[in-house]
């Protein structure tokens, strides 16, 4: 047989071959599986991270709101009893990890002749906070919004800050500081006693 004829009986041969791979779908949807897998995956480990924040988060703002309204409550408090607050602030954070909520009480009382004038008024004994240098010291100013107190009155005020970690996309999402502040006013008094009593020297 001449070259010419080999030749084309080659061309032949993958001319069909071509043909019959071109339609051949075997093995398709395993690739079609190889290539949508990865992304559907992403997609729902992201739900999972996106609900899971969500969550925790709406979970964080109602700790930090119901530890200043118990405080408010009290008309005198000690470390333990702060302490036995930030115990009921874990059972309702439960399930979620408690160890990245920190929160610091901080007491505030306004001047007698200024509004504006707004001072930790307690010493640091029996106001226990659980965030490590987060204690402002007796007669430290903490500026308050306008209208929030007036003239001798007190406020509590709860700082709180939550690290949210990912369970899975850390590598992507990295941890996410959050920060939440409520305030309550005393419900027993002028302020809530953490000293022998509410009167205060700051302004004196």
């Amino acid at each position: 047989m001449s070259e010419p004829g080999k030749r084309g009986t080659i061309a032949t041969r993958l001319g069909r071959l071509l043909r019959k791979f071109r339609h051949d779908v075997r093995g398709l949807a395993a690739v079609e599986f190889g290539m949508i897998a990865p992304v559907m995956m992403v997609l729902l480990i992201g739900t999972v991270e996106i609900t899971r924040a969500v969550a925790i988060h709406q979970r964080f703002g109602l700790v930090t709101s119901m530890v200043a309204d118990l405080v408010a409550r009290e008309e005198k408090l000690t470390n333990d009893d702060v302490k036995a607050i930030y115990a009921i602030a874990d059972l309702v954070m439960s399930p979620y990890d408690t160890e990245q909520l920190q929160i610091s009480v901080i007491p505030v009382m306004s001047s007698p002749t200024n509004a504006s004038n707004t001072l930790v008024y307690p010493e640091i004994t029996n106001r226990y906070n659980r965030k490590p240098g987060g204690e402002l010291a007796k007669c430290q100013s903490y500026p308050l919004g306008a209208g929030i107190v007036g003239k001798n009155e007190a406020v509590v005020v709860v700082e709180a800050t939550y690290t949210f970690v990912p369970l899975f996309l850390n590598f992507i999402m990295g941890e996410t500081p959050w920060k939440e502040t409520a305030m309550a006013k005393p419900r027993k008094g002028l302020c809530v006693i953490f000293d022998t009593k509410c009167q205060t020297s700051c302004f004196s």
